[in-house]
């Protein structure tokens, strides 16, 4: 087992045990190095091993090539008696959250691209970045992002972006002072949203 973490970024509790290529694709084998785990219910921490199962998710590209990381991930039996968990699965929460088929950074890295670039024109990109994902993620992601409250808005940028090419489009926007966005519509009417907007309307 070789210490090939600084290889991708990976935090001290990983360990990369093997590496395999294709031509577009880095499939990566990882381990879970800490000896105990704390059960994410009551908090007690556990050395006692259950079982083990590959979980596997897709990370942001290396090398021009998309990278899929192998996860062996550990089941560990609660030393809590009255705790309703009685066995429970390790966390990582540094890499990925649980149950999810991505990690943190490839996350965020999607809705970056999804609000720079709008749903259509990120979908045809992510590919050439190492990136490929279906519309639906990138637009579920896109709508997940937490939108912060505001209150007034000096300078406000309107723009469309489209759901599906051609047929459905969306509205974004941005407070151009801040650099960020404010909000995601789910259409385009030409109403400027929010009553009382205290704004200096900017729409190309």
């Amino acid at each position: 087992m070789g210490d090939g973490t600084l290889f991708l970024n990976l935090s001290d509790n990983l360990c990369i045990d093997h590496i395999s290529a294709t031509t577009s694709t880095l499939i990566v084998q990882v381990v879970s190095m800490p000896a105990v785990s704390c059960c994410p219910l009551c908090g007690q921490a556990s050395d006692q091993v259950h079982s083990r199962y590959q979980r596997v998710v897709t990370d942001v590209p290396c090398g021009n090539r998309s990278v899929r990381l192998h996860l062996q991930v550990r089941k560990f039996f609660c030393r809590t008696s009255t705790c309703p968990r009685k066995i429970f699965t390790e966390r990582l929460p540094e890499l990925v959250q649980p149950s999810a088929r991505m990690t943190n950074r490839l996350r965020l890295a999607l809705e970056e691209l999804g609000l720079a670039t709008g749903g259509e024109g990120g979908v045809r990109l992510a590919p050439k970045l190492g990136m490929p994902v279906k519309r639906s993620t990138l637009l579920r992601r896109v709508r997940a992002v937490a939108v912060p409250e505001v209150s007034t808005v000096r300078v406000l940028g309107i723009d469309d972006w489209a759901f599906k090419r051609g047929q459905h489009y969306g509205t974004i926007q941005v407070d151009l002072e801040q650099h960020r966005v404010i909000d995601l519509l789910a259409d385009r009417s030409k109403e400027l949203p929010g009553s009382g907007c205290n704004a200096i309307l900017k729409s190309r």
